[in-house]
């Protein structure tokens, strides 16, 4: 399959490069926005309003006095005097002069730069699964961005109001919201990457803080783990719950170890949790947004499309009946196959649901759906009847864009036959063919393709085939059905439709052994019941007591219907 890892090392996309770069000076401009402060303007005398802390080490010009971090420098309802007075204008003239930095933001840019590129180039070369699209990227780096303005923003909001409280007040920002929505929308490998790329940006946002990297590191990868296989909504909420539990326990721990005062202890882990809880429903509420400007096919998405009383399944439920029992049957068959390859089961089974949406254009002209005897191919060419099957591919794609059910799923609509032979009027054709006046091209009869790109899509080939062939078998018993699914596989193998996905054969061995299990299932014998010999034979025959109280029970009947023509 051919992807970004089969580049040669000096490849360079030069449109990611440029993405990574705004992105690194875009990150460098939040980072250099410092939290507003409010001036002081007390005059000698004055009673102070509130307790002002010193944010950073500062000294006092003019003397050998120096201010540490988190010293009050004047308590609320004391007076003004002298002292208070050179440390407030010493205060407020390092706050206007760290508004903005050119200097520091020049050399943040750099390093962050290096750092997002060595970070991301390793990645890419190195981590087999991350494989990311200009789009993703796109996404990966906006989003990232997005969660940084909203953390910095959130605390500046805090620092502004609740100066005292910041610090507390820090543990509420929603950070876990990153790590699932990540999961959810791309993979876990994007998610730790950009998880440590968010955790050291956001470390030097708040003053170089070890505990800060941490927290937002840890956090999120434990968000984006609790997001795994996201197949209801409620797994979103137990993810944040979950996340932020463990979480809480972390920055304990850190506090221990850096000997923080424990006074607040209670405060933080109950905001820790109340964070949890608040990017779950961030999360619920920001995916749909994502899915639409994005264009991606989220695992909520997904949960939407599996509602059987979706337009396109109700139609092809009227209209297609026979191709709508025989896309949920193929949509079970690949559930199980994906389960027991490790693949994405959720996606297989409703891409299966919807893989033959095509045919509801001309559904008779499919067996399944013929009512009847009736041929609607009797009379056409071979040539067009083959026309008329190959178009449901293209016809269920153009369906797909007009109902929005995503990317993902379109793709799999236009792979699910790759480039294989519409076999049965290729044959009819070379019957009827004629050299002298017309040569029948194999290529006429197959599918335009493109050969499934990925485990999913390979596997709804499979099993598309296998159900259809299915229905053909006499007698279908367990060995009989082992030799069909296996020959399917083989020949849909050996026509070379699978080469350009990620199926290994030990993966068509698991997926064989699911298909085989699964029609068993379906095809299993029930115990054929002798006839009775009471009402004509048919009816089942019953047990001798059975039969004795039915006997009474007729015997009633006459009665009753004797007494009552007596009384006519």
């Amino acid at each position: 399959m051919p992807n970004g890892k089969d580049r040669p090392p000096s490849y360079i996309d030069y449109r990611k490069l440029l993405v990574l770069f705004v992105f690194s000076l875009v990150l460098a401009l939040v980072v250099g926005v410092k939290s507003p402060r409010v001036s002081a303007t007390y005059e000698l005398n004055d009673i102070s309003s509130s307790n002002i802390k010193a944010p950073v080490d500062f000294s006092i010009p003019g003397t050998d006095m120096t201010v540490k971090k988190g010293e009050i420098i004047v308590r609320e309802g004391e007076r003004i005097n002298e002292e208070h007075l050179k440390k407030l204008a010493a205060l407020n003239a390092l706050s206007s002069a760290g508004e903005f930095s050119v200097r520091r933001f020049f050399a943040f840019f750099v390093l962050m730069f290096l750092y997002v590129i060595v970070v991301f180039v390793y990645s890419e070369k190195n981590i087999k699964k991350f494989v990311l699209s200009l789009k993703d990227l796109v996404f990966a780096t906006v989003f990232t961005v997005f969660s940084t303005l909203l953390m910095k923003a959130c605390f500046m909001i805090f620092t502004y109001y609740v100066e005292s409280l910041a610090g507390e007040l820090f543990y509420v920002i929603p950070i876990f919201l990153f790590g699932i929505v990540f999961r959810i929308v791309l993979f876990s490998e994007a998610a730790l990457v950009f998880s440590l790329i968010l955790a050291v940006v956001l470390g030097f946002a708040f003053e170089n803080s070890l505990t800060v990297f941490l927290y937002v590191f840890v956090g999120n990868i434990l968000a984006s783990y609790f997001s795994g296989k996201c197949e209801n909504r409620s797994i979103i909420l137990k993810a944040g719950l979950y996340a932020a539990s463990i979480t809480a326990l972390l920055v304990i721990m850190l506090g221990l170890f850096f000997g923080h005062p424990e006074g607040h202890v209670t405060a933080q882990i109950a905001f820790i949790l109340l964070s949890g809880v608040i990017s779950s429903f961030l999360a619920l509420g920001i995916l749909p947004l994502i899915e639409n400007v994005f264009d991606y096919t989220t695992d909520i998405k997904l949960l939407e499309l599996a509602n059987l009383e979706n337009p396109l399944l109700e139609d092809m439920m009227l209209n297609a009946p026979g191709t709508y029992h025989h896309s949920i049957v193929v949509g079970n068959l690949s559930k199980a196959a994906s389960e027991s390859i490790g693949a994405h089961p959720l996606l297989t089974r409703v891409a299966a649901y919807y893989h033959d949406i095509g045919k509801l254009k001309m559904p008779h002209y499919y067996i399944e759906n013929r009512p009847g005897s009736e041929d609607a191919h009797e009379g056409l060419t071979p040539n067009m009847s083959a026309l008329i099957i190959l178009s449901h591919v293209k016809e269920g794609v153009d369906l797909a864009h007009e109902y929005k059910i995503g990317t993902k799923i379109t793709d799999i609509i236009r792979q699910h036959h790759g480039t294989s032979l519409v076999s049965y009027f290729y044959s009819v054709a070379k019957e009827k063919e004629d050299p002298n006046l017309h040569v029948i091209e194999e290529k006429d009869f197959r599918y335009a393709g493109p050969k499934p790109q990925t485990k999913e899509a390979g596997i709804i080939m499979l099993a598309d085939a296998v159900e259809a062939a299915s229905r053909t078998l006499e007698d279908p018993t367990p060995k009989r059905i082992e030799s069909h699914v296996q020959n399917i596989i083989e020949n849909i193998f050996l026509d070379g439709q699978l080469d350009e996905c990620e199926l290994t054969l030990k993966d068509l061995h698991a997926i064989q052994k699911s298909f085989i299990a699964i029609l068993i299932g379906i095809f299993h014998h029930r115990i054929d019941y002798p006839e009775r010999t009471t009402n004509g034979g048919t009816d089942k025959k019953l047990p001798k007591t059975s039969e004795t109280k039915h006997k009474d029970h007729q015997k009633g009947h006459r009665r009753f219907a004797r007494l009552f023509g007596g009384s006519k």
